[in-house]
């Protein structure tokens, strides 16, 4: 009797859902002059946090060739392991070396390791692929109360046991995590999965494919628009006028509202073209993005975060259906892998061009215009993408 990949399926979200709200999440309390913030600059936290995640996507390339040819099972352990070890040394930290030395080589590797692209890696490489646009439905919803939980949590330890001991004992946390999850993932990579990855094609092979680089493309592009959205959207919208409160709490239900989409797109995708499903996403992303350009009536603040929140969670899931659709399990890890270093890399530009064309415009049109032309080509780049596929494949 085969066994069932649902618990190693949870296993992994609440392993990401706890690790991207303990770093993603809980940044946003660390930095504050109630936490971290008290002893080192701001500037200094988002320059050791942007710095983890250039790392993390650095990581990504080599990380997915590594898990095509040995499995997932102890990449879970080690990313908890690692994270922890990152995580003290972030609460022991006295001195700017010492912050960054942190982030950059233990907690940015650490997350490469126990975010989506793992997650999803072993959802490709343990579960029958009827079920797949299930099981990354289940782990993206998992993954997307990260936010709902972590932000208010990590606010009581903050104030209970001092940001220290608050990221100690989150840090604990992701390694017990990790460790007890790796050992609900089989132990060794399906006789299939092996054969078909030992190896590996060449890099040149992999990029001289076209729907493989117009999704990649799609992908690195929409990442500059939600970049910048997220890290400016709320200032955008106060000195539009808007109340800071009101601001944040629709923000907060965007995440809420993103649910749905998360667990539905890729059920939806896996009926059929699943990178058609992520250009329709992407469409309506588009359309959120476009509605931070003006100042516009009252209306258009929470319409954004609404849209927003219909259609941002779905993209993640899609595409790593849409790639597990075109490759399956041939070099699925390796493939993704070099996505997100892109993805991260350069989509992590986002905020700092926002910022950059804020400060010289003087005004949010310029930025929010910009964002939108990012999102419109990320949505072409999708949908070439498909083109390219149905080409290859009527070809092939």
């Amino acid at each position: 009797m085969s066994r069932s990949p649902w618990p190693a399926v949870i296993a992994v979200g609440v392993l990401l859902m706890v690790s991207f709200g303990s770093i993603l999440y809980g940044f946003s309390i660390y930095v504050t002059d109630g936490s971290a913030g008290a002893d080192f600059s701001s500037s200094m936290l988002s320059f050791a946090f942007t710095g983890s995640v250039v790392v993390s996507g650095l990581v990504a390339a080599p990380l997915g060739r590594w898990m095509d040819n040995h499995g997932t099972r102890r990449i879970a352990a080690v990313g908890g392991l690692v994270t922890l070890f990152g995580m003290l040394a972030f609460s022991f930290a006295d001195s700017a070396i010492a912050l960054l030395a942190a982030w950059w080589l233990l907690i940015g590797p650490g997350t490469a390791m126990t975010y989506y692209e793992p997650a999803f890696v072993v959802i490709n490489q343990t579960v029958d692929s009827a079920i797949r646009p299930r099981a990354l439905g289940v782990v993206t919803v998992i993954g997307g109360f990260a936010g709902a939980i972590f932000i208010p949590l990590v606010e009581v330890m903050n104030s209970t046991f001092g940001w220290r001991m608050t990221v100690r004992l989150l840090g604990v946390v992701i390694a017990v995590l990790g460790v007890v999850g790796s050992q609900l993932i089989p132990r060794r990579v399906r006789a299939d999965v092996a054969s078909a990855e030992r190896g590996g094609p060449p890099l040149r092979e992999v990029l001289a494919d076209r729907r493989f680089l117009l999704l990649t493309a799609g992908m690195v592009l929409l990442s500059v628009a939600f970049g910048g959205l997220i890290a400016h959207r709320v200032d955008r919208f106060t000195e539009a006028g808007f109340d800071i409160e009101t601001v944040a709490l629709l923000a907060g239900a965007a995440s809420l509202i993103s649910l749905p989409g998360r667990f539905f797109g890729p059920v939806f995708g896996g009926r059929g073209q699943a990178a058609r499903v992520l250009a329709w996403f992407a469409a309506i992303v588009v359309v959120a993005t476009a509605l931070t350009i003006p100042s516009g009536p009252g209306w258009f603040m929470p319409a954004h975060f609404v849209i927003y929140g219909i259609a941002f969670g779905a993209i993640l899931p899609l595409r790593a259906l849409a790639m597990d659709q075109w490759y399956g399990r041939d070099h699925y890890g390796r493939r993704m892998g070099i996505q997100q270093t892109a993805t991260l890399v350069i989509g992590g530009l986002g905020p700092l061009l926002v910022g950059v064309l804020r400060d010289v415009s003087g005004e949010w049109f310029i930025p929010m215009l910009v964002m939108t032309i990012f999102a419109v080509t990320g949505l072409t780049g999708f949908v070439l993408a498909q083109r390219a596929h149905l080409s290859s494949a009527s070809t092939g």
